[in-house]
């Protein structure tokens, strides 16, 4: 069995969004996001937006529901429409499960107000791409995925 995990690279003039979250006694700046849990109808506001024409939008995909919400839970912030596959791996996590990660991209035109959940995340910080591949704070894999941007961005 898999657990499912759909992550987000938000950018925001030439910056990325990131969450300082404890590991133990290690302080690791990751991207915001989580698991995939079933759909709950308390949740429906989270992932329900408008068309240009006012009619609700459709949202069955449930990677682009779960980083919705999740974004949502831990920064308050309402993501905009346009949001990209932008790439995925495997791994085994500490408790032994086989885990997908999906990340997708968003760049953001206005700057967000953002209001953090202490009980999802320390508090949160911008950087850029070259701050994020010197610091020591950010997992490897994160900095072999902005390769990746470099090649289609």
């Amino acid at each position: 069995m898999f657990v499912c995990k759909s992550r987000i690279l938000i950018e925001y003039l030439g910056k990325f969004l990131l969450l300082e979250r404890q590991f133990g006694d290690r302080t690791m700046f990751i991207l915001p996001g989580g698991k995939v849990e079933p759909f709950d109808e308390t949740q429906s506001e989270v992932v329900r937006q408008l068309n240009d024409d006012g009619k609700e939008r459709n949202y069955d995909d449930v990677l682009l529901n779960t980083i919705r919400r999740e974004v949502y839970e831990e920064l308050k912030i309402n993501l905009p429409h346009i949001i990209d596959y932008f790439c995925s791996s495997f791994f085994v996590n500490t408790q032994e499960e086989q885990v997908i990660d999906v990340v997708f991209y968003t760049k953001l035109q206005e700057h967000p107000e953002i209001v953090v959940d202490g009980s999802e995340a320390k508090s949160f910080l911008w950087m850029n791409q070259k701050e994020i591949l010197v610091s020591d704070q950010v997992h490897d894999w994160l900095k072999k995925a902005l390769n990746v941007f470099d090649r289609i961005g």
